[in-house]
């Protein structure tokens, strides 16, 4: 039996897929205009299925392109700025969270109980707790902080950067135990100190390691960010299902270009990831500078253009850079006032009762009058 050669494979196995998922999505966005609609005739009919479907295109093109509010404003303004401020609470957030899930990560490996055990609580308690409710709790749960310190944007930022730190840990932590400990005990005998081990021979190789899941996290947060909404903050979920809800006859055409933006969002930094990952597997590359200077570099572009996207989004003015500036050092705070009360609260739960019981369990000195000792030979 001949085979059938790899291109001719190829080719027919995109044309399955396009056509089942065009068929799909076809009788999908047919269904959504004829809701909406009320066009008659049945979706099966071949006719009525392309006249659905091309309309609901035309809709949306025209909300992209010449669609305006009564007052004149354009409707693809409204995406625009949502989308800005997606952008900058995950740039924003997520360098914070790498810096803050690397020292978790040291702390997880410290020989000293009162850094590991206080470490791993941290992690396991946000990672086993909702997003959703860790959002919640700090929005309405510190009232009682100034609105400098405590408002929209910082507790956003903070609940962001707090869950993603948690995991963040597990994957530095997992790199940093891929890096063979004889390495970091070779440069010890050198003369090195821990932090010049750690940032001359540990950490550039885990950063190599970690890029990838790093950066599908990347992924998670910008889907993650939808949740933003329910503490005020009008990012591009809350823009879009605000657009339906003022003009419900083009109720899917909002959400289907909302999706559309996620996706673009999402594709290339997939795409990227995977070709960092098989560059890094590569026994070829050998990176060009300094991977600890260029992921620090990394981290501070991220921030400014998280910043920057803050302030298009607010009116590019002086007044609203110090604002982001201001906000952004109010959320550090926040976060760090947070990291430390878990840090401490939890912790001392679940350290002391195992004080305590290795207390009790550690043997005390013999009584040396109970049993005097009995001279060994005497008559």
């Amino acid at each position: 039996m001949q085979k059938i050669p790899p291109p001719v494979r190829f080719v027919a196995i995109v044309a399955v897929l396009v056509i089942v998922f065009g068929a799909c999505g076809s009788l999908t966005l047919g269904a959504l205009d004829q809701v909406k609609t009320g066009s008659p005739g049945s979706l099966l009919d071949p006719g009525v299925l392309i006249g659905n479907v091309w309309h609901f295109l035309q809709e949306t093109l025209r909300i992209l392109t010449t669609a305006t509010t009564p007052n004149g404003v354009p409707l693809r303004s409204y995406f625009l700025s949502g989308l800005a401020l997606t952008i900058e609470f995950c740039a924003v957030s997520m360098p914070l969270a790498i810096v803050l899930g690397l020292v978790l990560a040291l702390m997880s490996r410290a020989r000293s109980r009162w850094l590991r055990i206080p470490a791993r609580s941290y992690v396991e308690f946000f990672r086993n707790t909702p997003l959703f409710v860790q959002m919640l709790a700090i929005y309405w749960g510190l009232l009682v902080l100034p609105p400098q310190i405590l408002n929209p944007f910082t507790a956003g930022v903070a609940t962001l950067v707090l869950n993603y730190a948690a995991y963040e840990c597990e994957n530095i932590g997992a790199g940093l135990a891929a890096v063979d400990r004889g390495q970091g005990e070779a440069a010890e005998s050198l003369g090195m100190g821990f932090f010049q081990s750690l940032r001359f021979v540990v950490l550039p190789q885990t950063i190599s390691i970690v890029l990838p899941p790093v950066l599908n996290d990347l992924i998670y947060m910008f889907k993650d960010s939808s949740l933003l909404s329910v503490i005020t903050i009008i990012e591009l979920t809350a823009q879009t299902t605000g657009l339906g809800r003022r003009y419900p006859v083009n109720y899917w055409q909002f959400i289907f270009i909302g999706g559309l933006i996620y996706l673009a969002l999402s594709l290339p930094l997939a795409r990227f990831a995977r070709g960092i990952e098989a560059r890094l597997r590569s026994v070829t590359h050998v990176p060009r500078t300094d991977p600890i200077v260029a992921a620090v570099q990394v981290l501070i572009a991220s921030t400014l253009i998280g910043l920057l996207a803050g302030v298009l989004a607010a009116g590019f003015s002086f007044g609203a850079i110090f604002g982001a500036i201001g906000q952004w050092i109010g959320a550090v705070g926040l976060i760090l006032f947070i990291m430390l009360f878990v840090l401490i609260v939890l912790g001392g739960i679940v350290s002391l009762p195992g004080g305590v019981v290795n207390l009790l369990k550690r043997p005390g000195k013999p009584d040396q009058t109970a049993n005097p000792p009995v001279a060994v030979g005497a008559d």
